[in-house]
Formats: structure tokens, sequence, C-alpha cells
């Protein structure tokens, strides 16, 4: 599934909203986000105006996320 990162939407937001879809599961039953990755630093690796991609498990997923612009999630 690929999902494009809203105006004004941060990284970590936009990886819930897409699991949660992708999963077919509430945002609330997710387990935590950092418990995978660490929120803060993964919205300032795309507050930098470079071209980044980081990739990480979360919950039952892989998520690829590409130069703030958008992501990708597959099953794990």
């Amino acid at each position: 599934m690929e999902y494009e990162i809203g105006a004004g939407e941060s990284v970590s937001q936009a990886v819930l909203r897409c699991v949660s879809q992708f999963e077919d599961t509430a945002i609330t039953e997710l387990p935590l986000l950092y418990e995978s990755v660490d929120p803060d630093a993964l919205n300032r690796i795309f507050t930098m105006q470079c071209n980044s991609r980081v990739s990480f498990a979360f919950s039952n997923s892989l998520i690829d996320v590409y130069n703030n612009e958008y992501l990708t999630v597959e099953a794990a």
C-alpha cells in the first residue's frame, strides 16, 4: 500500500494512519510506535532538506518512508 504524506502531517502520524488502514485495525489498537522507532527522531529526519529513506518494522508491517513525501506498507 502506498500512502501520500499530507501537508502538515508528521511522518509518525502518517505511519500510524497508513498501518491502521493497511491492517484494518484502529490506531488505538496498534502497538506503541516508540516500541519500534523513535517517533521524534523519525520526524526530525524528514524535516531536513535532503533525500532520505527510512525502513523499519512496525506492528505486522514493513514500512518504507521516502523523502517526507510518501510511504509504503507491506505485510511483514
